[in-house]
């Protein structure tokens, strides 16, 4: 009887045993088992990067949209108005051309300035033709329109025009001075649309 008794006695220690073993073991998995939380908390500072580039990403819209309006403002430049050449200069005094020995071509233009502004700037262009009336073209540049630019500045009242050698040339027979760019002291621009020709080649040479 006794020895059965300390054969159920043991047999019970072993199960005591066994089952503290198994809470001992069961707790070390759970402690494994916390792992994927660390892994949980960096997918949560992942989506918080996210977040932060998203708004990074936002300030850059910001700042592009920025340099836009940055760069509508740099180029916001006046346009210029195209006028007539009535009440913006007097009938020319001078518009005739002279030809030298080596084909170059010398215009003079004068006019009195009636804008009313003093002018700082203007740009005489202008258009050369043959005696059937086609472009005539320049020996060495092949080109029959040309920018003559001048600064001022030109007080109302006073005279500007153009006395420069400007083409050379041997079938030009007539100039067209097309259109007159106007900048003004105060920064507005015209264009005075001119039309005027000269046939008229008796006039001084420049050079």
């Amino acid at each position: 009887m006794a020895k059965k008794l300390n054969i159920f006695l043991s047999f019970l220690i072993s199960i005591i045993i066994a089952f503290s073993c198994g809470v001992y073991f069961s707790e070390d998995l759970g402690y494994s088992r916390s792992e994927p939380t660390i892994v949980k908390a960096g997918q949560t500072v992942d989506a918080e990067n996210e977040h932060s580039n998203g708004d990074s990403e936002k300030g850059a819209t910001i700042s592009t949209d920025q340099n836009q309006g940055g760069n509508e403002t740099a180029y916001d430049e006046p346009e210029a108005t195209r006028v007539t050449a009535e009440n913006r200069f007097s009938d020319p005094r001078e518009f005739r051309y002279s030809v030298n020995s080596a084909n170059g071509i010398t215009l003079t233009w004068l006019v009195d300035n009636l804008t009313g502004k003093t002018i700082n700037y203007y740009t005489v262009k202008v258009s050369t033709f043959n005696p059937v009336g086609d472009p005539s073209y320049d020996e060495h540049s092949g080109k029959n329109s040309f920018n003559l630019q001048y600064v001022g500045p030109v007080i109302p009242g006073l005279e500007l025009g153009v006395f420069e050698l400007f083409t050379y040339q041997g079938a030009l027979d007539s100039i067209r001075i097309d259109e007159v760019d106007l900048e003004y002291a105060d920064g507005t621009k015209e264009t005075v649309v001119y039309n005027r020709t000269t046939k008229d080649d008796s006039g001084l040479n420049n050079r």
